[in-house]
């Protein structure tokens, strides 16, 4: 029996990752405020199906400082998930780096600013396994080991982790920080916010449309985690009574090759043709060598929430692959 829950902020609800989590705490009796800039398309309250009435929709940018305050304290927010962000690619990087800073970083601090003013519970952020740079799949990233701040992405993630701790111990308010690994899954598609879409996702679509595609990288690894598994990883680290760390990876505890990924494709679509290329100009998919990412390490995640990972990266696939030809539509 569903129990009824505190009132959770989710920034960035419309996300890839923002959206599962707002379904799995709808799910189990939480009262979500989603936060949005546009309002839900009829392709997201269908995901949310029967749980769409615990989901109330507040239109606001997390750059507004007064607005975010104004919405913690008049909603009655005990518990915020911050999510929002943007991934730049390197020409948005370019063309606008200081909306990627302003979004990335100054929105965490924001949120916090909003959560110590309204005496939040615990606020947990979305940071990214990007700030461990390039590194090959083994060893396992331990969140103590020194980090690769490449871009302004990476740098604005790295100052909200700062924020987060210092927020925490100035306040005495209970913040968290998870480390995103490669998240692939439902939902994940093209927003204003979100232009680059996982390699899985490519090539899932690919399958599924017959069509053959060149991939130029396939030996580069990664810590792919189904979006399944990172809700639940994000929705315990809000609901645990005792944090021991401020800072958890959240991924699939291992990298695999893309290679690995694209047989697990062809595993569930049987037609689906791929063909490595030498070079990422013309690739359909290109995965280059600086976006290797190790595998992290999920023991302080497991030992403080008892959450592990259900799905490894065959069983993903096959359960992303299955609900795309479920869901008729192509969200891409």
């Amino acid at each position: 029996m569903k129990k009824s829950r505190s009132s959770v902020l989710v920034t960035g609800a419309l996300g890839f990752v923002g959206l599962n989590v707002v379904y799995r705490l709808a799910s189990v009796g939480w009262r979500v405020i989603a936060l949005t800039r546009r309002a839900p398309d009829e392709t997201t309250l269908s995901f949310l199906g029967n749980y769409r009435s615990q989901v109330h929709w507040v239109k606001g940018d997390v750059t507004d400082r007064e607005g975010m305050q104004d919405l913690v304290q008049s909603q009655g927010v005990t518990h915020i998930l911050h999510a929002a962000a943007v991934t730049a690619t390197p020409d948005e990087e370019y063309s606008d780096p200081a909306k990627v800073f302003d979004v990335n970083a100054t929105g965490t601090l924001n949120l916090l600013e909003a959560g110590r003013s309204s005496d939040v519970k615990r606020l947990v952020f979305v940071s990214s396994s990007g700030i461990y740079g390039a590194a090959p799949p083994i060893p396992l990233k331990k969140e103590e080991v020194s980090l690769d701040i490449t871009n302004i992405y990476t740098i604005a993630k790295q100052a909200s982790e700062h924020l987060c701790r210092r927020y925490g111990e100035l306040t005495g308010m209970s913040v968290a920080v998870g480390r995103l690994g490669s998240a692939y899954g439902p939902m994940e598609r093209t927003t204003g916010s979100r232009l680059g879409l996982s390699r899985i996702h490519q090539a899932a679509h690919a399958a599924l449309n017959g069509k053959q595609i060149t991939v130029f990288g396939a030996s580069t690894s990664r810590d792919y985690c189904y979006v399944t598994d990172v809700a639940e990883a994000f929705a315990s680290l809000l609901e645990v009574e005792v944090l021991n760390h401020n800072i958890y990876n959240v991924g699939g505890n291992q990298a695999e090759t893309l290679k690995t990924a694209l047989e697990a494709i062809s595993e569930a679509v049987p037609t689906f043709k791929w063909q490595e290329s030498d070079e990422p100009e013309g690739a359909d998919i290109a995965l280059e060598a600086s976006k290797a990412r190790a595998g992290m390490d999920l023991q302080r995640l497991k030992a403080d929430t008892g959450w592990h990972p259900h799905f490894d990266l065959y069983r993903g696939v096959l359960a992303y692959i299955n609900w795309l030809q479920e869901a008729h539509h192509d969200n891409s």
